[in-house]
C-alpha cells in the first residue's frame, strides 16, 4: 500500500509540474516574461525536471535583461529629446 501512495504522490507532482510548465509556456508565448518566469520557478520547486524549468527561467532572465536595456536606451533618448526641446524653445 505504501508503494501505491508513493506512486500517487509522484504522479501528482509530475502532473503539477507539467501544468506549471504549460502555464509558463503560455505566458512565454505572449511575451509576459515575468509571469512565465514565476510559473517556471513554481515548477522548479517541485524538483521533477529541473533542467526544463531552469532552461526556461534562464531564457526569461535573458530576455528581461534585453528588455530592460531597451527601456533604458529609450529613456535616455526621450530625456535627450525633451532637454533639446526645452533648450531650443
Amino acid at each position: 500500500m505504501e508503494n501505491h501512495n508513493a506512486d500517487v504522490i509522484i504522479d501528482s507532482r509530475e502532473r503539477d509540474f507539467r501544468e506549471f510548465i504549460r502555464k509558463g509556456d503560455d505566458f512565454f508565448k505572449i511575451e509576459l516574461l515575468r509571469q512565465a518566469r514565476a510559473w517556471y520557478k513554481k515548477a522548479l520547486s517541485l524538483n521533477v525536471d529541473n533542467k526544463k524549468a531552469e532552461t526556461q527561467i534562464d531564457e526569461c532572465n535573458r530576455l528581461l535583461a534585453y528588455e530592460n536595456r531597451i527601456v533604458r536606451i529609450l529613456l535616455v533618448i526621450t530625456l535627450a529629446l525633451i532637454t533639446g526641446i526645452l533648450i531650443f524653445t
